[in-house]
């Protein structure tokens, strides 16, 4: 694989006008005013590319990420060959904002990226995906770092709708500083315990 990449600014009006409203929803979500130094979008013309990027052969689901301060996301116009999921001009937003959540989580946590369904269960929830998912009966999973996009979102969603959006801020920022088992600073916001009896109880209120 190349280790050659060669990169153009491309100006594209309608993915402008995607990168501007999910900054704005993101600023917003996060209480974060981004001004200097934002991310940029890189747009990755097909898998060939992405594998290459990545140095490896990569999944046809996986159509986005972030590194740092960039967020990569495969054109558009390969969905239909390099993807395994369909094309919708709603979804490549919701997958724009999704990677650019990411960006915003490393801020709020101080750079963390784990627990990995924390890492991406604010982003489908901040996102919006977290809809796009059929919501679980039960919570089996996600706590174990498996399934997170099918539970995840939808847990964050929960604590959000039962516990207010502060909260999960809360939490998030508490993060930044804290040095000891996640679990504990999630029993020091919330007031419960970190299990999946927890997050099974507020799908049953």
């Amino acid at each position: 694989m190349s280790n050659i990449f060669q990169i153009t600014i491309s100006p594209n009006e309608g993915l402008e006008i995607i990168y501007t409203q999910a900054m704005e929803d993101l600023n917003d979500f996060f209480q974060i005013k981004w001004v200097r130094n934002k991310p940029r979008v890189c747009v990755v013309p097909d898998r060939v590319t992405i594998d290459a990027l990545r140095d490896q052969e990569t999944p046809k689901w996986l159509v986005g990420w972030d590194s740092d301060n960039f967020v990569f996301v495969l054109s558009k116009s390969s969905f239909e060959t390099d993807s395994s999921h369909p094309y919708t001009d709603e979804d490549y937003k919701m997958l724009i904002k999704h990677e650019l959540a990411h960006a915003y989580f490393r801020v709020a946590t101080g750079g963390r990226t784990q627990p990995k369904w924390l890492w991406e269960g604010v982003s489908i929830f901040a996102s919006g995906q977290v809809e796009r998912w059929k919501k679980p009966e039960a919570f089996r999973t996600f706590l174990d770092n498996s399934d997170v996009y099918t539970e995840a979102g939808y847990a964050m969603s929960l604590l959000s709708t039962k516990f207010g959006k502060e909260k999960l801020l809360q939490l998030l920022k508490g993060y930044k500083t804290f040095s000891g088992d996640f679990s504990n600073l999630f029993r020091d916001v919330y007031q419960l315990e970190l299990n999946y009896d927890t997050f099974n109880s507020l799908i049953q209120k």
